[in-house]
C-alpha cells in the first residue's frame, strides 16, 4: 500500500472549472494507483468496507448512476477510496498468519463511526492545514 496515499487523494489538482476534486468520482484503476493495491486486495477491502452503511450507500449510487448512464464499470468516490485506505492501514497493522479479513472486519465494525463522511471531511480539513497552514479544497 502507498504510505502517501492521503497525499495523493487529498492533493489532487483542482479541476479546471474550479470544481473541488473530492466531489468528484473517480475511476477504479485511478484509487488502486492512488492505494497502490491489485485488483485481488481491493476486492478484499472493499469487502469489509460493506459493513459502512455510507460507504455502501456510496457503492450503491455510483452502480445506479452507471447503469443509468451506461457506464462500463461504476465509478468511485474520494470518500469511498478514503475508507479503503483506512482499512488498508487496518489490514497493514495486523500480523501475517492472522485471518486479517475477519480481524478487520470486527475492528471496522467495532468503529463504524470513524469510518464517516463526515469524518472524512474532518480528516481532509486537518491534513490539508497542516501542510499548508490554510485550508485548500473545502
Amino acid at each position: 500500500m502507498n504510505p502517501a496515499w492521503r497525499e495523493e487523494l487529498f492533493h489532487q489538482k483542482t479541476t479546471s472549472s474550479g470544481l473541488n476534486p473530492l466531489v468528484l468520482p473517480m475511476t477504479n484503476a485511478k484509487m488502486r494507483r492512488i492505494l497502490d493495491i491489485c485488483y485481488r486486495t481491493w476486492e478484499r477491502w472493499a469487502e469489509v468496507a460493506e459493513s459502512i452503511p455510507q460507504y455502501k450507500l456510496a457503492r450503491i449510487q455510483m452502480q445506479r448512476m452507471a447503469q443509468e448512464k451506461r457506464l462500463r464499470a461504476p465509478l468511485i468516490r474520494p470518500y469511498q477510496v478514503w475508507v479503503l485506505g483506512r482499512i488498508g492501514e487496518v489490514f497493514g497493522d495486523l500480523d501475517q498468519g492472522t485471518t486479517k479479513i475477519e480481524i478487520a472486519r470486527s475492528i471496522v465494525e467495532a468503529n463504524k463511526s470513524e469510518y464517516t463522511i463526515k469524518e472524512f471531511e474532518a480528516e481532509q480539513i486537518r491534513f490539508t492545514q497542516s501542510l499548508t497552514g490554510e485550508l485548500q479544497n473545502v
